[in-house]
C-alpha cells in the first residue's frame, strides 16, 4: 500500500483536478512495481471517460490519452466510481498535498490523519453492502 501527494497549482476546473490526480496516481503505482491495478474516483465524468472508448473532445482529452498511455505498463486496470463519502482518504491526501510545498510519500503505513479518514472511509464502504 502506497499513497503520495502532489501539488497542483491553477487548476481552474474539479475535472482536471480529478484526472490529474489520477494520471499521478497511475505513474505512482507503475513506479511502485503494480502489475494490477484498480482506480477508484469520486469524479463521474473522469470516470466514465476512462471506460469510453470513444476519443474525447473535452478539456480532459490530452489527460484521459496520458492515463490511458501509462494504463498499458500494467496488466490490468479498472476504473470504478466511488461515492465521495467513501473516498474521504484520497480527499484529506489532497488536503495535506495543498498544504504541503513539495511531493509526499507513504508507504505501507499512512499518514495519523489519513489513517483515521481510512476507518471512516471502510465503514462507510461496508455499509453499502
Amino acid at each position: 500500500m502506497g499513497a503520495c501527494t502532489y501539488r497542483f497549482d491553477d487548476m481552474a476546473d474539479v475535472a482536471v483536478a480529478e484526472a490529474r490526480a489520477c494520471e499521478r496516481a497511475m505513474v505512482f503505482a507503475s513506479e511502485l512495481g503494480c502489475k494490477r491495478i484498480m482506480v477508484e474516483g469520486d469524479s463521474l465524468i473522469t470516470i466514465k471517460k476512462l471506460n469510453s472508448k470513444e476519443e474525447d473532445k473535452y478539456v480532459l482529452r490530452s489527460i484521459i490519452r496520458n492515463i490511458r498511455e501509462v494504463g498499458k505498463q500494467f496488466d490490468y486496470v479498472s476504473y470504478l466510481f466511488v461515492p465521495r463519502a467513501t473516498n474521504m482518504a484520497a480527499h484529506t491526501l489532497a488536503l495535506e498535498g495543498r498544504r504541503s510545498r513539495h511531493v509526499c510519500y507513504w508507504f505501507h503505513e499512512p499518514s495519523a490523519s489519513v489513517k483515521l479518514v481510512l476507518e471512516l472511509d471502510r465503514r462507510n464502504w461496508a455499509q453499502r453492502f
